[in-house]
């Protein structure tokens, strides 16, 4: 009778560790989640505003995050293969992708990307807490009448800032797929 009640334990604990894995699995998995919804709502909000402005404009637009930074948003575009960025375009570098096309060259280091084509945004969370998110876009004029704005965003990691552990947290978020929005707009 002992001997059964300490298999049934073994068994009983191996199969609860299973669900620790699966538990700290699951958060794991939550929080990533929470990340690529935030990435892709400043996205949006950066795509949201340029396509606000008519196809052939050259307005600046002003983004002001949480942090207080005004974030410059450039809105000229460029004709297709006439651009300063690689492949076309006014803005981030693009590289061709077999699945989606043309989409940000996330190689590019930030420095490197025009000013006025790019932002580390500051998204305000519960709390009091922040985030940082690198974001950055490139327009391609389609015709007089229609451009193509692409937008991508991830979290930043910056391993220059903050504690040995922080910067060990942070080398993580460089593996973090970037959020891609692209749109058409007209006139």
């Amino acid at each position: 009778m002992l001997i059964e009640l300490m298999i049934s334990m073994v068994v009983l604990s191996v199969g609860l560790a299973g669900l620790l894995v699966l538990l700290i699995a699951a958060m794991y998995n939550d929080r990533g989640s929470g990340g690529d919804t935030a990435a892709t709502m400043v996205a949006e909000h950066v795509i949201e505003q340029i396509s606000a402005e008519p196809a052939n404009s050259n307005v600046g637009l002003t983004i002001t995050d949480c942090a207080g930074t005004a974030w410059n948003i450039s809105t000229a575009p460029a004709a297709l293969g006439a651009g300063t960025a690689a492949n076309g375009g006014n803005g981030a570098n693009l590289v061709a992708n077999a699945a989606l096309g043309e989409v940000i060259d996330w190689t590019q280091p930030y420095a490197g990307v025009p000013v006025g084509y790019k932002m580390l945004y500051v998204a305000c969370g519960n709390n009091g807490r922040q985030e940082t998110y690198d974001i950055r876009w490139d327009l391609i004029t389609m015709s007089p009448y229609s451009r193509m704005v692409l937008v991508s965003a991830r979290p930043f990691a910056s391993p220059t800032v903050g504690t040995a552990a922080a910067r060990q947290a942070d080398l993580g978020l460089r593996f973090v797929n970037p959020v891609t929005l692209r749109t058409v707009n007209g006139m």
